[in-house]
């Protein structure tokens, strides 16, 4: 009796692991023709994300779709669970912001800047995250990564 206790046990501990460490889903809206936004696939993917990467000529209707305003926008939108992450944003604030769960529409990091996550050597603490919000509000800081 104590062995199967101790298979159990195992059993289930290996079935929490597994949920525990289960990739976070990503939906990726880029262009087919971005290398910038293949490099960022390539850092989610490396960081524990589960990425579908959909290719699109129409990334304003994308932003449009998912409220990201002209002034916030980069060259790739992506999706997870309720929340809208807008360019090369690192995968600390992405994860700081699953934990927290505060009420915005996601995260951004306007335009395509050195440094950053996709875009060559990714220097942390070099980059202002900022918030999208439900009113359209720029330039609210969520932090430096």
């Amino acid at each position: 009796m104590p062995k199967f206790r101790h298979s159990l046990v195992a059993a289930l501990l290996a079935v929490l692991s597994m949920s525990t460490l289960a990739a976070i889903p990503a939906i990726v809206y880029k262009s087919p023709t971005c290398g910038c936004c293949e490099d960022y696939v390539s850092y989610l993917k490396q960081n524990g994300f589960a990425v579908t990467a959909i290719n699109t000529d129409d990334m304003s209707r994308v932003e449009k779709q998912f409220h990201v305003t002209p002034e916030m926008a980069s060259c790739h939108t992506v999706k997870i669970g309720n929340y809208v992450i807008e360019g090369h944003v690192p995968v600390a604030a992405i994860k700081r912001l699953l934990a927290e769960k505060p009420p915005i529409l996601g995260l951004s990091i306007p335009g395509m800047p050195q440094h950053a996550p996709g875009m060559g050597t990714y220097q942390p603490g070099t980059l202002d995250v900022y918030e999208l919000t439900a009113d359209g509000r720029t330039g609210v800081l969520y932090g430096r990564f």
